[in-house]
């Protein structure tokens, strides 16, 4: 019976991010409420394997790189990766198709995507420029936050003249696919292929991966049933401003010191206390491998963005701290404490 109440927890708090139009999480885990109803009700149907993640395809660096958008800079002392996808876009005439082939094969399962052109479309606008908040950030960064994809593929290839075959318009064709988890940057599966021969570049990519889609498919699914199952991944930080009132060793208004009442919140909202503390100062907390569920009890969706806003809510309304979010990534939580 508590098995039957926690699966339909689950069909309903899916239903219900249909309606969330204002989430700042994404919405893949609508695709689980798709299939038959009394299915899941008679335990016919995993609802956790039903889920399925949000996809974007995009180029990988390497490609950015041959295709001269993408840069090394240093500024003040500081170096920065600076991708420049709308350049690569007007050079590499064999990107749409492939994303097109791509993404109808994912689009066929049902997944639901993250379009790459669209989204870098929206990066044009006033609001998702503010989102960097007056901190610099790269395009990967504020396009990923933007879309928020549970899962990115990336391909890189490249082309070199066939000295074997009787065909002079022959190309030898290598191309790396990868599935990456944009919150821990952790691979999850790679496709990959060396010196195929064939005239046009793109077909002989499509005809690789027909065969070999399948496989990457699978094993992305099962990383993505792990993490609505163990959380997701992500790390938190607790740093104290320059100028602050507050050491974290001092003692809070409810008798523990302040680390240690954020180790508390934090074992208490990771899935099974999944967390691991690796810096602990009077300035900084450091907790890395900290796991947070995406669905909740009562089967609403959870995320980065709500785990930190419950962390800061917690530290003004219980211990008087006031701070602000200082995150870049997808994958991180970062509070900045100013003090009382």
């Amino acid at each position: 019976m508590n098995q039957i109440k926690g699966i339909f927890a689950t069909i309903i708090g899916v239903a219900l991010l249909l309606s969330c139009e204002g989430k700042k999480e994404n919405q893949s885990l609508a695709e689980g409420a798709s299939g038959d109803i009394e299915a899941y009700v008679n335990d016919e149907v995993n609802a956790v394997q039903q889920a399925l993640p949000q996809i974007m395809f995009m180029p990988a660096d390497q490609t950015l790189k041959k295709f001269g958008a993408l840069q090394e800079k240093t500024i003040g002392g500081q170096h920065f990766t600076e991708r420049d996808y709308k350049k690569y876009l007007l050079a590499d005439d064999r990107f749409p198709r492939l994303a097109s082939f791509v993404q109808n094969a994912f689009i066929q399962q049902n997944y639901p995507l993250a379009d790459f052109e669209q989204t870098l479309k929206q990066l044009d606008t006033q609001a998702a420029t503010g989102m960097a908040d007056g901190v610099r950030q790269d395009a990967k960064t504020l396009l990923l936050q933007t879309a928020q994809p549970d899962v990115i593929l990336e391909l890189n290839y490249y082309i070199s003249s066939s000295l074997t075959s009787h065909n002079y318009k022959d190309k030898n064709v290598s191309y790396t696919l990868t599935a990456l988890d944009p919150y821990t940057n952790k691979s999850v599966a790679t496709i990959t292929a060396n010196n195929i021969k064939g005239e046009s570049t793109t077909e002989v990519i499509q005809e690789d991966l027909k065969e070999k889609m399948p496989s990457l498919m699978a094993d992305v699914q099962k990383y993505f049933s792990d993490i609505l199952t163990r959380g997701r991944e992500v790390t938190v930080r607790i740093q104290v401003a320059e100028d602050s009132n507050v050491n974290l060793q001092d003692e809070s208004i409810e008798g523990d010191t302040y680390s240690d009442w954020v180790m508390d919140f934090v074992k208490s909202k990771s899935v099974k206390g999944a967390c691991k503390l690796q810096r602990n100062t009077n300035n900084e907390l450091y907790f890395v491998n900290v796991r947070i569920p995406l669905l909740q009890s009562d089967g609403s969706q959870y995320g980065v963005y709500d785990f930190t806003r419950d962390l800061q809510k917690s530290l003004r309304k219980n211990l008087g701290l006031k701070s602000v979010n200082n995150a870049q990534g997808l994958g991180e939580v970062v509070l900045i404490v100013q003090g009382m």
